[in-house]
């Protein structure tokens, strides 16, 4: 009897199926196409739309339009519509790259000017070739209101009580006179994960401005080489709100500008905390943060490698500034005339707490300048291995009336006099429980103190002395 090769029909019919199951799986192993998930009832873009402002035209709040890789060359605006624009995949960096929306330097790439809310997010996208939109928008300054006309927001404009949440873009190569690449006035974004590079103003804030805005966070982004040819190389902000503006975690580097490369503070109140601020350039002052009349709490940040080709290499405070500084590393700054690490000027009270303030150099004033009637308080910083060419390796000051409490001041150089302090004309200072230890000078290895300057100690003297060359006070 015969009995091989008869197959049963249920047999056939379960062999098509696992044939078919295979190559379905196979197919879905191949070469990832970057396409990604799409949410179900996603709008999509080419697929329904040919262009992103027509998706977005018809799209209503809580929809989802999901643009696939390519280049878009438009401007879009999202209407006060609370959306979801993003790319198929938000966090891929390749996908990012790939999908790109273009300006084409006709105005800003994209608006957000009627009120959107946090559920209005952007994510995933590569915004370039932003012109600005030209608007008329309000600032205070010195208690006087005024509106102003000009090109706002080359990558973005973020105005009129909007607060959308923008996220893992890359906005690039975008110029305007007032935020290359983000402008946000009187609003309240969250602008986390994106990075904000190359951009240009030709007034201030080349990466970003932020103006009389109130609690706007700008997180964990990368800010660099960013052009503002007057202030805020990487960020401006100006005037405030109701809630702070706070910057956190963010890296700031290879920004320049005429003052404040890193940061311009123009009265306002931001909180800069756990920022990487480095490698910035100013031609003026203020290589790393420029304070002018404003009061900004600054805590445990990294300002390294800065540099002023006149004052300020890391920090210039100046007009009448309170800031509060405290658990910052300002290390390895440069400033050609005056002040490589932090300079405070014309009357300013800030308060320095608990900062490592190492390795600056300048003509003067390797680590601070305080001079015209400022009034600090320096209370338990390190003031550790600063240069000067002339005088005042550690602190050069002159017509000003710092405290200076439980600091160690410490191998400090000056080739010429006060390793450790400066005190020109003018200077009262109070010196209360510091350590001047191994600081070096021509004279007065720990405290250089010309004529008609004044210090102020407990009595007895409760600083500690020890090693400084080639003396500890030298009075002239």
């Amino acid at each position: 009897m015969y009995t091989g090769n008869i197959r049963h029909p249920l047999g056939i019919a379960l062999a098509a199926i696992m044939l078919i199951t295979m190559v379905a799986l196979l197919s879905g192993c191949g070469e990832d196409t970057g396409t990604g998930p799409v949410d179900e009832g996603a709008i999509t873009v080419p697929g329904d739309y040919s262009t992103i402002q027509e998706a977005i035209d018809e799209a209503e709040d809580g929809d989802v339009i999901v643009v696939s890789p390519g280049t878009y060359n438009e401007n879009i605006n999202f209407l006060g519509k609370n959306i979801t624009l993003r790319t198929t995949d938000p966090e891929d960096p390749g996908v990012r790259e790939q999908t790109i929306i273009d300006g084409g330097r006709t105005g800003s790439v994209v608006t957000f000017e009627n009120g959107e809310s946090e559920e209005a997010v952007m994510s995933g996208f590569t915004i370039t070739g932003g012109g600005g939109k030209r608007t008329a928008l309000e600032f205070t300054v010195e208690g006087e209101t005024s509106e102003e006309t000009a090109y706002y927001g080359g990558g973005m404009i973020i105005i009129n009580e909007s607060s959308p949440t923008v996220e893992h873009n890359t906005l690039v190569k975008n110029v305007a006179e007032r935020g290359g690449g983000i402008m946000i006035h009187d609003s309240s974004p969250v602008i986390n994960n994106n990075n904000i590079n190359d951009n240009t103003s030709t007034g201030g804030g080349g990466g970003l401005f932020v103006a009389h805005s109130s609690g706007v966070e700008v997180s964990n982004n990368e800010i660099s080489g960013n052009v503002a040819e007057r202030s805020g190389g990487a960020v401006a902000v100006s005037g405030g709100g109701e809630e702070p503006t706070t910057f956190e975690g963010n890296t700031i580097s290879e920004n320049r500008a005429q003052n404040g490369a890193g940061f311009s503070i123009f009265e306002a109140e931001p909180n800069l905390v756990n920022n990487m601020i480095i490698d910035n350039t100013s031609h003026q002052a203020g290589g790393g943060i420029y304070v002018f009349k404003a009061s900004p709490f600054v805590s445990g940040n990294d300002l390294n490698d800065n540099t002023a080709e006149s004052r300020g290499g890391a920090v210039a405070i100046l007009f009448e500034s309170s800031p509060l500084f405290e658990d910052n590393m300002i290390v390895g700054n440069d400033a050609v005339d005056a002040a490589g690490g932090v300079m405070i000027v014309m009357d300013s009270d800030p308060r320095f707490e608990n900062n490592v303030i190492s390795d600056n150099q300048s003509r003067n004033g390797g680590g601070m300048v305080i001079i015209d009637g400022s009034t600090p308080e320096l209370i338990a910083n390190d003031l550790t291995g600063n240069n000067s060419e002339r005088n005042g390796a550690g602190i050069y000051i002159q017509d000003a009336s710092p405290l200076i409490e439980d600091n160690n001041i410490s191998n400090n150089d000056a080739r010429r006099n006060g390793g450790g302090i400066y005190a020109a004309p003018g200077a009262v200072i109070t010196l209360n429980n510091n350590i001047f230890e191994g600081n070096r000078a021509s004279n007065g290895g720990a405290v250089y103190l010309l004529e008609d300057a004044v210090l102020e100690f407990r009595d007895p003297d409760d600083n500690t002395y020890e090693d400084n060359v080639p003396d500890d006070i030298y009075e002239d």
